[in-house]
């Protein structure tokens, strides 16, 4: 699992099967370990207070959640460095898709994301 509770993110590095981006062409942590394996890996976020972060995915090419579950639906690119979870996609009925996004909702925290004092500098 990559989205473990408590803190819903297992801190890992994985390429999640986005299609690469000619125009910036990131190669992920790659481009820090110099590794071949580690392309297209990106750090696995929290899914806390997720609907408050949007856009999504690392390079932010999602505006929704919907877009999102599509992505991991019918949209992965394999490559060699793909995490294996993915390799099949992740299909879910529009009914599962919902209750998803509707669970993602309750681990959001209005007073946490408003409160001054975790703000930006």
């Amino acid at each position: 699992s990559c989205h473990p509770a408590p803190l819903f993110t297992d801190f890992s590095f994985r390429n999640n099967g986005l299609l690469p981006d000619p125009v910036i062409d990131d190669l992920g942590r790659a481009l820090i370990t110099l590794d071949p394996n580690d392309n297209y890996k990106f750090k696995v976020p929290s899914l806390r207070n997720l609907t408050y972060s949007g856009l999504y995915m690392h390079d932010g090419r999602f505006r929704n959640l919907s877009q999102v579950l599509e992505h991991y639906e019918k949209e992965i690119i394999p490559s060699q460095s793909l995490d294996p979870l993915l390799a099949e996609g992740i299909k879910l009925s529009l009914e599962e898709k919902n209750h998803l996004i509707n669970f993602l909702k309750t681990l959001d925290d209005e007073n946490f994301v408003k409160d001054p004092r975790f703000k930006e500098p």
